[in-house]
């Protein structure tokens, strides 16, 4: 991915802190991930696909994950109800700390403190809305039309 590196990341050198490819249209189980990402939830060895959902309101794990994280899940800040294209959904609004990975000689990783929505009745992917997730961070999608591999961009809003 070298030059990916020199190509791309020299016009977002200057916000950007790593990035990694991600995929489009993954299938994940019953799910399909428009656009896919690699992050790692708390202290999980576990390397997750979330879908990236610019469109979505909240981040979103399911209860099991919350679970495993233990005290890793930060005291909860209220229940929410949302609707979502599975439903309506309840859950409680928690703090996390969520980690982009970037890949290999591609920068750092970023870690957010992000909020995320925790359901029990969540059976879908994980989900990186933008209140509490993507508002914390810059990012940036490089469609891939000229080398044929698409790039995500991510760096801390205060560099």
């Amino acid at each position: 991915m070298g030059h990916l590196f020199t190509r791309f990341h020299k016009n977002c050198k200057n916000w950007s802190s790593g990035f990694a490819s991600f995929l489009t249209s993954h299938k994940q189980g019953f799910h399909r991930l428009s656009v896919a990402i690699r992050c790692r939830i708390g202290s999980m060895e576990e390397i997750d696909l979330a879908l990236l959902d610019t469109g979505a309101e909240w981040s979103v794990i399911d209860g099991e994950t919350a679970e495993i994280l233990g005290d890793e899940i930060g005291p909860s800040s209220g229940e929410i109800n949302i609707d979502t294209r599975l439903g309506k959904l309840r859950g409680a609004l928690h703090r996390v700390d969520i980690t982009l990975l970037a890949e290999e000689g591609c920068g750092r990783d970023l870690t957010v403190n992000g909020t995320v929505i925790v359901s029990k009745e969540w059976d879908g992917p994980i989900v990186l809305g933008y209140r509490g997730f993507m508002e914390r961070i810059r990012i940036a999608l490089d469609p891939g039309f000229l080398d044929d591999r698409q790039v995500f961009y991510f760096g801390p809003v205060d560099p």
